[in-house]
C-alpha cells in the first residue's frame, strides 16, 4: 500500500513538473461554442477567472462543475468568472445534456487535446488528467494551475474558495497606458 502511495505522489510530482511555471502571462485562447460563436479569454480581461479544461463524460469532472456552480453564483458580483473547456471529440454533441444534467450556467466552449496542452505548455505526447484547472488574476497572469489528480481535488471547494478570495482580495490595476508616436 505504501508504494502505492508513493508511486501516485511521484507520478503527481513529474506531472506537475511537465507543467509550465506559475505566475505566467495567460497564453491567448479562443474557442467556438456550441452555437458557433467564439468566447476568448482576452473578453474576461480585468476579471478573476477560472478556466476549466474537462470531459463531458468524467465523473471527477462532473462532481467539479457542481462544486463550481454554487461558488460561481455566489462570486460573479465579486468580479470572478469561469470558462469550461470541453475537450472531448464529440464535445459539441455533449454540451448541451452536460449544461441541462448539472445545471451549469458558465460558458462552455470546444477544444481539443491541444487546447489544453497548448494552455498548460505541456508536450503532446503528456499524459494528463481531468479536470485541469487554471486560475487567472485580473491582469491575465496563471497563478494557480491544478492538473487533475492534484491533492487539490480532495477538498475543492474550500481550495477554490481560499485561492479566489485571495485573487478577488487583491486591487484592480488600472490599465497600461501604452505610449503612441506622432507619425511624421
Amino acid at each position: 500500500m505504501r508504494f502505492v502511495k508513493l508511486t501516485i505522489v511521484a507520478f503527481l510530482a513529474i506531472v506537475a513538473a511537465w507543467a509550465g511555471a506559475v505566475p505566467r502571462p495567460a497564453p491567448p485562447l479562443s474557442l467556438p461554442t456550441t452555437h458557433g460563436e467564439r468566447i476568448s479569454l482576452e473578453d474576461y480581461r480585468g476579471k478573476v477567472v477560472l478556466l476549466k479544461f474537462f470531459l463531458t463524460d468524467c465523473p471527477h469532472c462532473q462532481r467539479s462543475a457542481a462544486t463550481i456552480m454554487p461558488i460561481y453564483k455566489e462570486w460573479r458580483s465579486r468580479g470572478m468568472e469561469v470558462l469550461a473547456v470541453a475537450i472531448n471529440p464529440d464535445a459539441a454533441s455533449k454540451i448541451p445534456d452536460f449544461i441541462q444534467r448539472f445545471g451549469v450556467t458558465y460558458p462552455i466552449v470546444m477544444g481539443g487535446r491541444s487546447s489544453l496542452t497548448s494552455f498548460a505548455d505541456l508536450s503532446v505526447v503528456s499524459r494528463f488528467f481531468v479536470p485541469y484547472m487554471f486560475l487567472i488574476d485580473r491582469q491575465g497572469v496563471i497563478r494557480f494551475e491544478h492538473p487533475g489528480g492534484d491533492a487539490f481535488y480532495q477538498n475543492e471547494d474550500q481550495n477554490l474558495r481560499t485561492e479566489l478570495d485571495a485573487l478577488l482580495k487583491e486591487p484592480a490595476r488600472a490599465a497600461r497606458k501604452t505610449s503612441r508616436r506622432a507619425s511624421k
